[in-house]
């Protein structure tokens, strides 16, 4: 599993917009739609904007989606070796180990489905953004996209990508500047305890025996 997992981090660079990257270079500050364009000229950029955020947001949906059938794969080869494991009377230590690697896994699943469900939202707030943006106006703050930009931004699996958009966002105007919050610890000692918590519930899940279910959980 540690293959999957490592898969989920995913680096690689903003998609390039004509011209390079969208708001490349841009310093906090500075009307990003031309301070000197004509308001029709603004709002048309605004919308190219938003338009590129979306894409970018449905791009990233579809890799979260990616992964998460990734990491379903890999569980399901798990669950095999475990039960193999089980009936083979094997170290209870080695299926210990494995065991915790499915209740990893399960959590990382659950975070790339709030990230998936953020997004989605994200994108869809954004959609509205440019159907009702008035020439006057050409970027409106939004608390609902600040929201989810944030959450996905703290996921350690979306972290990286969801970053540099959320920076771009801001210097935009659609949010406001955000401290970061921190992402969750996934090797604290509070999480190794959670995962050790839930392991007799995965064995209990596989129709492990429960003899080898308590050799397992106490060892």
């Amino acid at each position: 599993l540690a293959q999957a997992t490592s898969f989920l981090v995913v680096n690689r660079p903003a998609p390039p917009t004509r011209g390079g990257p969208l708001f490349a270079g841009m310093p906090f500050g500075i009307n990003l739609f031309g301070a000197g364009a004509s308001e029709e000229a603004q709002k048309e950029n605004a919308r190219d904007a938003v338009r590129e955020w979306q894409r970018r947001l449905r791009a990233e949906v579809r890799q979260v989606e990616r992964n998460i059938r990734t990491i379903e794969r890999e569980e399901d080869k798990i669950k095999k070796e475990i039960k193999a494991k089980a009936a083979q009377g094997a170290d209870p230590k080695s299926i210990q180990m494995l065991a915790k690697s499915i209740v990893r896994s399960g959590k990382a699943k659950n975070r790339l489905y709030l990230a998936r469900a953020n997004m989605t939202a994200a994108a869809t707030e954004l959609q509205t953004q440019a159907a009702t943006m008035r020439l006057s106006d050409a970027m409106r703050s939004s608390a609902e996209i600040m929201a989810q930009m944030n959450a996905v931004t703290n996921i350690p699996e979306t972290h990286e990508a969801m970053a540099s958009m959320r920076k771009e966002m801001m210097k935009a105007g659609l949010i406001e500047e955000m401290i970061d919050e921190g992402m969750e610890d996934l090797d604290g000692p509070d999480m190794e305890e959670e995962v050790e918590e839930e392991v007799d519930k995965v064995l209990e899940g596989l129709a492990v025996d429960a003899a080898v279910r308590l050799a397992v959980t106490r060892p």
